[in-house]
């Protein structure tokens, strides 16, 4: 097979214009022109315009959160052209928003714009926190009755990329810090803190890769995270069973496996993720292989953004620090 092994912004330029193309006037970033957004996806975004350095875009995108966040530091599940659609509140969501910020720091060098905002981060910290059980996991969401059941590798995962984000903003503002230790362990990720509901969620990729991410992982980890989803020439699956490749949880895992040292599996699986890659540039959401379509027919602007965020973990981009990789 042959490796995908030279990439420059310009490769990248159409898939960064369909980002800016679904921003709306309030500057959230909706997935397609259906009009749906979350703030998970839409930080990923903006890393994505971190990248290439479009702050104006990028500006409109962390005023939107900024400006949607509850007194709690809160924001909505999802949105719906710019109106709530879901009524709860996700532990991860609003606090990703540290890893775009963290990313514009490493790429401009520029903490005004963070001291300006740092009274609403330091709520949005406060309020992942506030998630937190007494045994320290994370309830993966809220609503106006109280904690979901349960606590999600995934978002758990998150969450601690959060604060290492936020831990290396706060020593950018010489502002005092006390979360230090990692929220989570492998020895944590064990826990049937993760399985009280009875739902095996090893099914989904998302929860072998993002353990990774965070540093938690070792060879047999990366082993059957590629012997369970990864499909030879094509990419990482996004549950098990399902012949359905998806690009973004095939990018994430080029980080992951960045992260953990496996460069030369990082670049096999992004060459799959290039030739799926449409006539206009713009790279879609998954692929059914079974049936041979591009399914569900969308091009997701946060798939589009994690290619590009993949890209320049493996193609060094921007010639800076990777907010993901701290």
């Amino acid at each position: 097979m042959l490796l995908f092994k030279k990439m420059n912004k310009k490769d990248l330029e159409r898939a960064k214009n369909w980002i800016i193309s679904n921003q709306s006037s309030d500057g959230s970033i909706y997935w397609d022109e259906k009009g749906k957004c979350d703030a998970w996806d839409h930080c990923e975004c903006l890393i994505a315009l971190a990248i290439f350095e479009e702050w104006e875009a990028f500006d409109k995108g962390i005023d939107w959160i900024l400006n949607n966040i509850n007194k709690e530091g809160l924001i909505y599940s999802e949105f719906s052209f710019n109106k709530p659609s879901k009524d709860f509140f996700e532990a991860h969501h609003a606090a990703y928003i540290f890893l775009p910020l963290l990313q514009r720091y490493l790429i401009d060098g520029k903490k005004e714009y963070l001291k300006k905002i740092s009274n609403q981060l330091s709520v949005i910290y406060t309020g992942m926190k506030s998630f937190k059980d007494s045994d320290g996991y994370f309830y993966w969401a809220k609503n106006s009755e109280g904690y979901a059941d349960n606590s999600l590798i995934t978002a758990s995962c998150s969450i601690e990329l959060s604060r290492r984000a936020y831990k290396y903003i706060s020593e950018v503002l010489e502002e005092s810090f006390s979360d230090n230790d990692d929220f989570l362990s492998k020895e944590m990720l064990a826990s049937q803190k993760f399985n009280r509901d009875g739902i095996d969620r090893s099914r989904f990729s998302m929860d072998s890769y993002y353990p990774l991410l965070c540093g938690y992982g070792n060879k047999s980890d990366v082993t059957r995270l590629l012997k369970d989803f990864y499909i030879e020439g094509l990419g990482i699956k996004c549950v098990i069973e399902e012949p359905w490749v998806t690009l973004a949880e095939s990018s994430e895992s080029v980080i992951a496996l960045i992260k953990s040292g496996e460069v030369e599996a990082a670049h096999k699986i992004f060459s799959d993720i290039i030739k799926l890659k449409n006539k206009d540039g713009i790279f879609p959401t998954g692929y059914q292989y079974k049936l041979d379509i591009f399914w569900p027919e969308e091009n997701s602007t946060w798939t589009n953004a994690v290619v590009i965020m993949a890209a320049d973990c493996l193609f060094d981009l921007t010639g800076k620090e990777k907010a993901i990789l701290i």
